[in-house]
C-alpha cells in the first residue's frame, strides 16, 4: 500500500498550483500502477490510498478528519481489498479515485 494524494489524479485536477507536489504524487501513482501489472500474476497486490484532508501540520487544523480517522478508514479498506483491486487508487472512504 502506498500513500498518495488526490492531487496525484490527472482526471481530478481542477485547480492550479502545487506543481511539484502534484507531479510527485502522479509519478508515484504511475510507477505503482506499472508495478501492480508486473506483480499481479505473482499474487502480490499494489494499492494507492489518498488519506483524505487530515488534521496534520500539512493539512492544518481546519482539515476534515483526524489522523486516527484517516488511518482507521485506510486499514478497513486494506482489509477488504483483493488482488483484483491491485493497481487501483482509493480514497480513504473506499471510493475509487480516477486516474
Amino acid at each position: 500500500a502506498n500513500i498518495s494524494s488526490l492531487m496525484g489524479s490527472i482526471a481530478d485536477n481542477n485547480s492550479s498550483g502545487g506543481y511539484i507536489y502534484r507531479s510527485s504524487k502522479a509519478a508515484l501513482n504511475a510507477a505503482m500502477k506499472s508495478l501492480s501489472n508486473e506483480l499481479k500474476d505473482k499474487g502480490i497486490a499494489v494499492y494507492l490510498l489518498h488519506p483524505g484532508w487530515v488534521q496534520t501540520d500539512m493539512g492544518g487544523a481546519n482539515a476534515s478528519i483526524t489522523p486516527a480517522e484517516s488511518v482507521s478508514s485506510m486499514r478497513k479498506i486494506l482489509n477488504e481489498l483483493t488482488i483484483k483491486d491491485s493497481g487501483s487508487f482509493f480514497n480513504y472512504d473506499g471510493s475509487v479515485i480516477p486516474w
